[in-house]
């Protein structure tokens, strides 16, 4: 399911929300969130778990491809580390679906 069709799902449940409203509700709320991920907290996403994402210094080098398909190799500079604790419902509900 896309982003169009849950707003016209969500608008079908709740017949007194129009698709504009679900849809300006809908992402409102993935604006704050992404904000909230991006402050580096732990965020807690109802019915999910936790995500968070750290900045943190990077080391090393990678082979980048540049423009044109050439490859040439770029100093690390920053990693995002991306940390998720799926709660045990959503596990389960995984799990049989």
């Amino acid at each position: 399911m896309n982003h169009t069709q849950r707003v016209a799902h969500v608008a079908r449940q709740r017949r007194y929300l129009t698709k504009a409203l679900v849809r300006e509700a809908v992402e409102r709320y993935l604006t704050a969130l992404a904000d909230e991920i991006a402050g580096g907290e732990w965020v807690d996403i109802p019915y999910l778990g936790k995500i968070q994402v750290v900045r943190e210094a990077g080391s090393g080098y990678v082979n980048a491809i540049m423009a044109g398909g050439t490859r040439a190799k770029r100093r690390v500079q920053i990693r995002l580390r991306t940390r998720v604790r799926l709660n045990e419902r959503f596990k389960r509900r995984c799990r049989t679906d």
